[in-house]
């Protein structure tokens, strides 16, 4: 009995432990029921939670969706109104440079027919006192009758025939006027009854001076004599000292027709005129065309003396703007300079900067004066002034244009680099290479360049060598 009864009370106390465990696991049934309760209640919120944005996101696409179509017109008919636009600007561009090219053949053509109008007042005058000039000579062999002795005698002396013509007093007026203003003068005798004139700066003066001068240079100039050189040489270098000064002035004036008529003067022979053939039967002709003096029959850059060619040469390559004048001017000028005279007297009167404001205008072609640069660099008594007259920022300024030039030859480039080279062994010149990138330039061709064409390369290794 005792041992059923320790039986039963083993299996009473494993009930109750059993019945514990089933009231906790019905316990936490019990929560896990109320968590899945509430989980469906938070489901349910969710669901209709999710259906109320859906519901909004659906009606802001929709918004979107129409604000993005209205939109795309706007912008259809904004890129319509801009090809619209964009086809009359066109047009309008098209026009505008149909006018532009209209104007500028239309002020080429105002400044031939103003030119022209000038040199035609010019030659009318002209005829004009050369017209009164003649027939003062005639009513005066009319009325003396000299013998035929006195008329030979007479014959042998040049005829001073624009010693009727206003134009030399007015040039001598204008030039003592020039020097009594100098400073050799100013101090002891000052010139008082100028007006307002003397007031103004130098520079605006000297420019008055000289648009002044060179029309009556012209007219001089025609009228001079070949038998008068010293004359001849003082009127040229006159005018190319105005030039000169016109060139580098601030003030830049229009001078085409005067500066048309000297370039004329000097690079055609004049023919034998009207008035300077005589009256009278018994005076031969080549008498009367050596007595007027404006009979000649070659041009003043072929003239005997090598002064005269090198400042006629200068004065054609500043005035005249004709290609082949200018062609058969650069081949005198490049025969003239093998002598070594003509090579001081081209440096002495700038002619490198008239070089450098031909290729800096584009005139004259590039072949004759690389020519003659490299005529410069021959080694002479005139290598080191010629080198220094290149050694400013103009001349590499135009020489860096010159090598960007894509149909430049390989004779001509390696003419500029002979000279590049000469000037890259001047230390000083070291930054005016680069001021201007011809270094950076001189590096691109030889990278540029075959390696057959040797004499280039050399030289451009060189001055590369020079400049490190």
């Amino acid at each position: 009995m005792l041992t059923i009864y320790e039986q039963l009370k083993a299996e009473r106390q494993g009930q109750r432990q059993w019945q514990r465990e089933l009231q906790e696991r019905e316990k936490r049934l019990k929560q896990q029921e109320e968590a899945v309760g509430r989980l469906a209640g938070l489901e349910e919120m969710l669901h209709t939670r999710i259906a109320a944005v859906q519901e909004k996101h659906q009606h802001e696409v929709s918004q979107l969706q129409d604000l993005l179509r209205e939109r795309n017109k706007e912008n259809r008919r904004l890129k319509s109104s801009f090809d619209t636009i964009k086809e009359l600007n066109d047009n309008m561009k098209k026009q505008l440079n149909q006018t532009n090219e209209q104007n500028k053949k239309l002020a080429s053509q105002s400044k031939r027919v103003h030119a022209r109008l000038e040199n035609l007042q010019w030659k009318y005058e002209h005829s004009i006192t050369s017209r009164g000039c003649q027939n003062v000579n005639v009513k005066t062999t009319e009325c003396i009758k000299p013998s035929k002795k006195e008329k030979m005698a007479a014959s042998g002396k040049p005829r001073k025939e624009g010693s009727s013509s206003p134009t030399p007093l007015k040039l001598l007026v204008l030039l003592l006027d020039w020097v009594l203003d100098g400073q050799t003068f100013s101090s002891v005798a000052p010139n008082k009854g100028k007006g307002v004139g003397q007031f103004l700066p130098p520079e605006i003066v000297l420019n008055e001076r000289c648009l002044q001068v060179l029309p009556l240079l012209g007219d001089q100039l025609h009228q001079t004599p070949l038998s008068e050189p010293i004359l001849l040489l003082n009127l040229l270098r006159l005018i190319h000292w105005a030039l000169k000064h016109m060139d580098s002035s601030t003030q830049h004036v229009a001078l085409s027709a005067t500066l048309r008529r000297i370039g004329e003067e000097v690079s055609k022979p004049l023919t034998q005129s009207t008035e300077t053939q005589s009256e009278d039967p018994d005076l031969p002709k080549s008498c009367s065309g050596a007595a007027g003096g404006s009979c000649r029959s070659w041009p003043l850059y072929r003239s005997r003396c090598p002064h005269i060619r090198i400042l006629s040469t200068l004065i054609i390559l500043r005035t005249v703007t004709q290609a082949d004048v200018l062609a058969h001017a650069l081949d005198s000028l490049r025969t003239e300079l093998m002598s070594e005279e003509s090579r001081g007297l081209f440096i002495h009167y700038g002619g490198v900067c008239v070089l450098l404001l031909m290729l800096r205008a584009g005139r004259g072609g590039l072949h004759t004066p690389a020519d003659i640069f490299m005529q410069l660099t021959e080694q002479s008594r005139y290598l080191n002034p010629f080198l220094e007259l290149c050694s400013c920022e103009e001349f590499f300024r135009v020489f860096s244009q010159l090598l960007k030039n894509p149909r430049l030859e390989l004779p001509t480039l390696e003419k500029l680099s002979i000279l590049l080279q000469k000037l890259s062994s001047i230390r000083k010149n070291r930054h005016l290479f680069e001021l201007s990138s011809l270094h950076l330039q001189i590096q691109e061709l030889v990278q540029r360049s075959s390696h057959t064409h040797t004499f280039l390369c050399l030289n451009l290794r060189s001055i590369l060598h020079n400049l490190k």
